[in-house]
């Protein structure tokens, strides 16, 4: 009996053993796949953390097929469960890889269009910038020779001018005088003029024989003893007399010193004559084309021409 009994408690004893290996074997079996699982599943959440904002977008724009689903998935559908929750995870992680690969590229190709339209713009300012400074190079190109077709223009006025001037103080010993009937109109005018502008005294006037000194002093009618005046000196020319003459543009508080003569033979101009003895005189400085000057002289008509002198002329200076 108690051999029996010892048999049948080592039986009892292996089977007992093989059954704990067999389920420690199927535990372990059990547990390894758990935490594969469990591994795979934090790999594949690890590595798509970046697109869980992707997923809960799309779930925020699908809130009503959510509730539908969440609707079609109450309790006693727990397989079903699973398997809704399984596939919409897997879809959001796709959708999320989508969609994020589809933000990436857009950003990347935003990126580009970026870049190519800056170089665009920064191409066109090249160009337009380009473009002005040809347009500046062309304005100032023309504006050069606005300046040399000016300056040609100004030096030929300033030839016929000159050429203008020099036949006006030439004095022709054959030219014929005024009329006698021009020359009573000229003095009637003289009385008239003098009558509202009388000489001036001080000490550069002249005494005695204001006229003394003067080739033509015969053909010369004092309007005033002593006058003075200011003006730009246009042309001058020593004369075969001996005199030194210019013709002076007047400043317009003198312009009553000349009359219709002169604007019909002299261009408007003063006609101003200073005899040889007074032209080594330290107050007189024989002045050039172009010289400011202040002059005190006799103011006279010239008779046979008709127009105002200041004529002898005894102190120039220039101012």
């Amino acid at each position: 009996m108690d051999v029996i009994n010892l048999k049948d408690m080592s039986k009892f004893t292996f089977l007992l053993i093989g059954l704990l290996s067999i389920t420690f074997l199927i535990a372990q079996g059990f547990s390894n796949s758990y935490l594969i699982s469990s591994a795979e599943g934090s790999e594949v959440l690890m590595n798509k953390e970046p697109n869980i904002i992707a997923i809960q977008d799309n779930s925020e724009n699908e809130d009503n097929s959510e509730d539908t689903k969440s609707a079609d998935n109450l309790p006693g559908n727990s397989n079903n469960e699973g398997s809704s929750i399984s596939n919409e995870t897997g879809g959001g992680l796709s959708d999320g890889l989508t969609n994020g690969g589809s933000l990436l590229g857009s950003n990347q190709t935003q990126g580009d269009m970026t870049a190519n339209e800056e170089s665009a713009d920064n191409t066109n300012q090249t160009v337009l910038t380009e473009s002005q400074v040809n347009q500046n190079v062309n304005q100032t190109q023309t504006t050069n020779q606005n300046v040399n077709v000016n300056q040609t223009n100004n030096q030929n006025v300033n030839v016929i001018n000159k050429q203008k001037l020099e036949l006006i103080i030439t004095e022709e010993e054959d030219e014929a005088p005024i009329s006698v009937e021009e020359q009573t109109r000229v003095e009637s005018s003289d009385k008239i003029v003098i009558s509202e502008h009388r000489g001036i005294t001080g000490p550069e006037c002249k005494s005695g024989n204001v006229l003394a000194g003067a080739s033509n002093a015969e053909d010369l009618r004092v309007l005033a003893d002593c006058q003075d005046v200011t003006g730009t000196v246009m042309h001058t020319k020593k004369m075969d007399d001996g005199d030194y003459k210019f013709l002076l543009k007047l400043e317009d508080k003198y312009e009553f010193l000349v009359n219709d003569k002169n604007d019909e033979k002299t261009d408007g101009l003063l006609v101003v004559e200073v005899v040889p003895g007074d032209q080594d005189l330290q107050n007189v400085v024989l002045p050039e084309a172009g010289d400011k000057v202040h002059i005190w002289g006799a103011w006279v008509t010239d008779e046979p021409k008709g127009w105002h002198e200041i004529h002898p002329t005894w102190q120039v200076t220039k101012e």
